[in-house]
């Protein structure tokens, strides 16, 4: 029982005996993880003495049986990334060489793509060289890839240790640590020096470039993956950091969530906003994401305008119309109400002093910024001659008459016309971390020189109407304004994104699987989807 705690303990799994996950109207349910820690460790401790079965019925990687003269394999693996290909595409092959330098069988295949990676292939080429071995082998492998000795050695060649459980491809090396178990494989590696003209890892090599214009090559499925528990989403093994996948799976959730409310899909379509660069800039700047460095306030109006949740007047009569008259205009102005929008715009009593010239001055200076810095970074491709032009006529920097995309870039919301443009010659984290830093400075400003001067203002003119802090937390007076269905406008009801699915979210986060890269890159509010969540863990 010390054991089985220690072992919960080193792997960061809930304590409790049943852990539910709500999200939306679903739960997500997580097998007791007592339960789970108790069969990996009871797997783990007794793998190794585990006798083959009398009747030879393993499941195996390979239908091919190499003769015991083998003495090396030369393996290798090949991955193709989205760029050139409309799919990452994995291949790997192997050599088996015997004693007197002949070789005895060559084998290549093509790999399912889930997680692709380079270090992937030439693990799948590793398992199934192996598997073609006979049992009590003893066998050299000779490889190019430093990274798979390294991690053979880190987490097969050793006791069980739960760190495997942590890294990327884990039930690939569980898979490992089961076959040179169950076959009593004595296996010892041979770095190959990378570009050393070897002829046997040139053949390898050529061997498994060729599995990716091979068609008629079947990619095999990964059902005969030797683990004492698999975690699936959506029928697809998770072959990676488990505390990290659940993570992203409730990123992704939350992140439609908002993506879907009505304060951002009601007066425009959310197919004009950049939800991964938006989520980006919100959640990677460490100034705002912490508490501790005198800018708490700053966060909170920062998330407030993103959501339109900001104390303007207008929301303030519609949360307490029996202080705040719905007839008063823009205390600054005495003209407009005093909307989010108006914050910025406002042409105040002096113009001189107005918002609105302060507003346009950090938004040129936002964009001179942003322009430097893109013109200073290293392209995909070289920019043209039209690129500072075509830049700064872009719609979000038009201020002198706010265009919608002006505003929302105000508010956080990063125009898709502005990564779109900056795509056809950057990478996307190229332009995420470039956007990041000005667009904060440019919210810290408008913070400091429109907000804050704005709400010393209003809170005079409060003390002109006789509105008391007294009044304010009172809950006394009459219900806000409410409004029949019939009275709401259908627009304003029926969003956007009416169409879409709740589980989008499914949709984003097994292309990151089946795909690659971050499941933020695959964000698609347009397709209706008939999957359903499916995150279990099914126990051999």
């Amino acid at each position: 029982m010390l054991l089985l705690c220690a072992f919960i303990k080193s792997y960061s799994l809930p304590t409790k005996p049943r852990t539910y996950i709500h999200a939306d109207t679903r739960s997500v349910l997580l097998s007791a993880s007592l339960g789970y820690a108790k069969s990996l460790l009871l797997f783990h401790l007794f793998a190794p003495v585990r006798s083959l079965p009398m009747n030879n019925q393993v499941s195996r990687m390979s239908d091919i049986q190499l003769p015991f003269s083998v003495s090396t394999l030369y393996i290798d693996g090949s991955f193709l990334p989205i760029s050139s290909h409309s799919l990452h595409s994995m291949a790997y092959a192997w050599t088996a060489i015997d004693s007197d330098g002949f070789i005895l069988e060559s084998h290549y295949n093509i790999i399912s793509s889930l997680f692709s990676s380079a270090l992937r292939s030439e693990i799948f080429a590793l398992l199934h060289g192996l598997d073609s071995l006979p049992r009590n082998s003893k066998i050299t492998v000779a490889t190019d890839c430093a990274q798979l000795i390294s991690l053979w050695f880190t987490y097969v060649d050793v006791p069980f240790i739960p760190r495997m459980l942590k890294e990327s491809n884990y039930l690939l090396w569980s898979l490992a640590r089961a076959i040179t178990s169950q076959k009593n494989l004595e296996v010892t590696f041979i770095k190959v020096p990378a570009h050393a003209d070897d002829s046997l890892n040139n053949h390898v090599d050529a061997l498994a470039k060729a599995a990716h214009i091979d068609s008629h090559l079947p990619s095999r499925p990964l059902s005969e993956l030797l683990a004492p528990c698999i975690l699936q989403f959506n029928s697809l093994p998770v072959d990676m950091n488990i505390q990290k996948f659940i993570r992203d799976i409730f990123d992704a959730k939350s992140l439609l969530t908002l993506a879907v409310l009505p304060r951002f899909n009601s007066i425009f379509s959310t197919s004009e906003i950049d939800w991964a660069c938006t989520k980006f800039c919100l959640n990677n700047n460490k100034q705002f994401v912490s508490h501790r460095n005198g800018r708490s306030k700053f966060c909170a109006f920062r998330i407030k305008i993103l959501l339109d949740m900001l104390p303007t007047l207008t929301t303030l009569q519609k949360q307490k119309p029996h202080i705040y008259d719905p007839s008063w205009p823009c205390p600054q102005c005495n003209f407009s109400p005093e909307t989010l929008n108006h914050l910025w715009t406002c042409p105040y009593i002096l113009p001189e002093f107005s918002p609105f010239n302060t507003f346009k001055t950090l938004l040129l200076e936002l964009r001179t910024v942003c322009l430097e810095k893109f013109l200073s970074a290293t392209p995909l491709i070289p920019l043209p001659d039209s690129f500072v032009a075509e830049f700064t006529a872009l719609d979000c920097w038009e201020c002198d008459f706010p265009s919608s995309s002006c505003l929302r870039l105000a508010r956080g919301l990063i125009p898709i016309s502005l990564t779109g443009f900056l795509g056809l010659y950057f990478s996307s984290s190229v332009i995420w971390s470039i956007l990041d830093t000005p667009l904060h400075d440019f919210h810290f400003d408008l913070y400091v020189q429109i907000w804050l001067c704005r709400s010393v203002f209003f809170h005079h003119w409060e003390s002109a109407q006789g509105i008391t802090n007294k009044m304010k937390s009172s809950v006394i007076g009459p219900s806000p304004i409410s409004y029949s269905s019939s009275q709401i406008s259908p627009d304003f009801l029926t969003p956007s994104l009416a169409t879409v699915s709740l589980d989008s979210w499914v949709s984003w986060v097994s292309s990151y699987i089946i795909r690659g890269r971050s499941w933020i890159s695959h964000l698609d509010f347009w397709r209706r989807l008939t999957v359903q969540p499916l995150l279990r863990i099914s126990f051999w």
